[in-house]
């Protein structure tokens, strides 16, 4: 069906729309409330995975006469809670910033647990490795 615009130019579903729509709905407070339950979820994730980190530390222990890398042991120990501290501020920044923009920002939540997660995996793995006798 075609439709007659006034001016003799013809459209095949009337006038053409020159404005650009987005397909999502605009971020609600559905999205806010899971956001902030997700961010407020990490940081307990972040106090036992820190206690997690300082229970793994109990292996150097084992070492004798300084047969472990104590270094690198240190390092993940104290670079753990620095690492997951930025990852948990830098991660809501850009959970904001998309609030601001009214996107959806609850996947940046997500990603800071996730992100947690997996520094803590780093952690024990490299504090297991440094007690590790030579």
């Amino acid at each position: 069906m075609r439709q007659d615009d006034g001016g003799g130019d013809l459209y095949p579903f009337g006038r053409r729309d020159r404005h650009a729509h987005s397909i999502q709905t605009p971020a609600g407070w559905k999205d806010l409330a899971v956001t902030l339950t997700l961010f407020g979820l990490s940081l307990p994730m972040f106090a036992v995975g820190w206690f997690g980190v300082g229970l793994s530390m109990l292996a150097f222990d084992a070492c004798g006469e300084g047969r472990c890398n104590d270094t690198a042991g240190s390092v993940a120990f104290i670079g753990f809670p620095i690492a997951a501290v930025v990852s948990i501020v830098l991660w809501a920044s850009v959970a904001e910033r998309r609030r601001r923009a009214r996107r959806r920002a609850w996947m940046y939540g997500a990603a800071a647990m996730v992100t947690i997660v997996a520094l803590f995996a780093l952690a024990t793995t490299v504090v297991d490795f440094a007690a590790q006798p030579k």
